[in-house]
C-alpha cells in the first residue's frame, strides 16, 4: 500500500507548516522523514493517519484518495514514540 501526498498544504493558524508537499512512499519501500523539531515530520504522518486535515492538496493510500475520510475509516495506525535526548543518553542507548 503506497502513500502519496499531492501538493499537501497544512496550517495551524497563520502557521504553514508543510508547503505544497509532494513525496510518494511506493508499497514496500522503507522511508525515513528526518529534520529539524518543527519541521513537519510528526504534522505530514498526522496528515495521512486523518488527525489533521490539508488546507489543500490531496493525501493518497493505496490510490485511493483519503483526504475528507476520517482516521477510522483509513485502515491505518499511528504511534509516536517520546523523543529522548541523544545529548544526555548517547546515540547507542537511543537508539536501541
Amino acid at each position: 500500500m503506497g502513500i502519496r501526498f499531492d501538493s499537501v498544504t497544512v496550517r495551524y493558524g497563520d502557521n504553514t507548516v508543510l508547503d505544497r508537499l509532494d513525496l510518494t512512499v511506493e508499497p514496500g519501500e522503507a522511508m525515513a522523514l528526518l529534520g529539524p523539531s518543527g519541521s513537519g515530520k510528526t504534522t505530514a504522518l498526522r496528515a495521512v493517519a486523518g488527525f489533521v486535515t490539508p488546507a489543500s492538496g490531496r493525501v493518497l493510500i493505496g490510490g485511493r484518495d483519503v483526504t475528507a475520510l476520517p482516521p477510522y475509516r483509513r485502515g491505518i495506525g499511528m504511534v509516536v514514540r517520546a523523543c529522548r535526548s541523544t545529548s544526555r543518553t548517547g546515540t547507542r542507548s537511543t537508539a536501541s
